[in-house]
């Protein structure tokens, strides 16, 4: 498929490619932080818990996260052999290749009491977030070439936040979002009749989209009853993003139709073949509805323990779609791609003007995630945490892009107090995926159909399927970070460690 995104990707709280969510801390306790966030993270995860926050501070986190997948594709017998021969087919694994994927986060929060003391219970914050997703890179001629050669996906949320304590047992938080999407990916789909694994029928297809600014909300609250418990929930909305950009479509010197094609540069052309451009593309992704909800208790002043649950309604994004006619309507007389002909006998261009679309086949996702804290002296924080989650994406629509499955991790950290203004984290998790040997995918080629012939009946269609394999994946993530505090810490803060 032309976009199944490992993307969007950047996480690690939902699923497909989200992978365990936002912020070294949070990382260190698996992702349960809903209720305990006691830094900026506390805008992605649950607005409300900002009264955590004791006195002003900034915060500012960096971490990585690399995807290791093996794909060994099934091997195939039969008449699909170079040039039309019945050689059998057999693929070599691959793996990705891509580094390790590097997300920031930070901000200040603060509360309003030095304004007036009527605010002493307002909390606001503004700062950066992302959800964590890893980078995608994997050999150009390998046999997962038609699901994926490279992607780059950025999902980015930047903007404010505000959290009231109503009464001593109730708050209350809500944070305005700007958000972009930035997707990067790169594949190839095949010109040959009902698909092929032949090289020479390939054709490259290099998109490049961006939606610079679309707006959303998150909101959240929290329930403190007790000293020793908290109840939190939060949640936020789908996004629909439309992403405009680039698809260029590259045939090879040697490719079939290289004889009857131009792209204005008969050198270029001998010697590194022709690529055609859409400059008027859309791509349409919609992101998750996420609930989180969670319950921590605190046995001992020392002691924190957080068991959350979060859902994830993927099914909400039922496919992906790039646009291809943007500006001339149902008769597309200004968008497309137009593969233009030589000086051979063709009489006209030919026109590519058929939207793609890939239908996902995500199915929602459930997690559930426990984290505990424990101050092992004033100037250290020791953090532990596990999870596991459901997978969003069914076997059967699984690719190289996307690599998912009911999944489990571990993760550890701890955070050093330096003084009274200053603090640093550290964690690192490890996240395994279930193996997945798929015999019954869906997963089948782009197909090219251009007639060079007839050229009004060039259609974009499915080719072979392309899934079948055994999938074996992990995720690693280590995070570092930084919290500068202002003013002299209280006594709540001192026992909030």
């Amino acid at each position: 498929m032309l976009l199944a995104l490992a993307l969007l990707t950047p996480s690690a709280s939902a699923a497909s490619y989200y992978f365990l969510d936002s912020g070294t801390r949070a990382i260190a306790r698996g992702g349960a932080f809903v209720v305990g966030a006691d830094d900026l993270s506390a805008q992605y995860y649950n607005p409300a818990a900002l009264v955590n926050l004791q006195r002003p501070m900034f915060n500012l986190n960096g971490w990585g996260v690399g995807q290791y997948v093996r794909f060994d594709r099934a091997d195939e017998a039969g008449l699909d052999g170079a040039m039309g021969t019945d050689d059998d087919l057999v693929f070599e694994p691959v793996t990705n290749e891509a580094s390790p994927q590097m997300e920031p986060s930070g901000g200040f929060a603060t509360t309003l009491g030095g304004i007036s003391p009527v605010l002493k219970d307002t909390h606001i914050a503004i700062g950066l977030y992302v959800p964590t997703s890893p980078n995608m890179a994997y050999d150009p001629e390998g046999p997962q070439r038609y699901s994926l050669v490279d992607s780059l996906v950025w999902q980015v949320y930047a903007g404010p936040s505000v959290a009231q304590r109503i009464t001593p047992w109730l708050s209350v938080g809500a944070g305005l979002e700007y958000t972009f999407l930035r997707v990067d990916e790169r594949l190839n789909v095949t010109t040959a009749p009902g698909g092929s694994d032949d090289a020479s029928n390939d054709v490259a297809l290099d998109l490049h989209t961006w939606d610079p600014a679309k707006f959303s909300w998150n909101a959240g609250l929290m329930i403190q009853p007790t000293a020793w418990l908290d109840i939190g929930a939060s949640v936020q909305p789908a996004i629909h993003y439309v992403a405009p950009g680039t698809l260029d479509i590259k045939f090879s010197p040697d490719h079939p139709f290289s004889q009857f094609l131009t792209d204005g540069d008969a050198s270029d052309d001998a010697e590194n073949g022709q690529t055609f451009s859409d400059d008027d593309v859309n791509l349409y992704v919609t992101t998750p509805w996420i609930v989180r909800g969670g319950v921590q208790v605190k046995p001992t002043k020392k002691l924190k323990i957080e068991g959350d649950f979060t859902w994830t309604h993927w099914s909400e994004s039922k496919e992906l779609r790039i646009e291809l006619c943007t500006e001339g309507g149902d008769d597309c007389t200004d968008g497309g791609v137009s593969l233009t002909h030589g000086d051979g006998f063709l009489q006209e261009d030919i026109p590519i003007t058929e939207d793609i679309a890939i239908v996902t086949g995500f199915q929602d996702a459930v997690s559930g995630r426990l984290g505990a804290d424990y101050l092992v002296a004033d100037w250290l924080r020791v953090s532990a945490g596990a999870h596991y989650e459901t997978s969003a994406v069914p076997a059967a629509r699984q690719g190289v892009a996307v690599v998912d499955g009911d999944k489990w991790g571990v993760a550890a950290g701890a955070t050093a107090f330096v003084g009274k203004h200053l603090a640093f984290d550290v964690a690192v998790a490890e996240q395994f995926l279930s193996n997945r040997n798929i015999t019954d995918s869906e997963l089948r080629q782009i197909a090219l159909q251009a007639d060079v012939l007839n050229p009004d009946n060039t259609t974009v269609g499915e080719g072979k399927v392309v899934g079948n394999g055994e999938f074996t994946s992990r995720l690693t993530f280590v995070g570092i970070g930084a919290t500068v505090y202002l003013g002299a810490p209280s006594e709540d803060a001192r026992s909030a460690r």
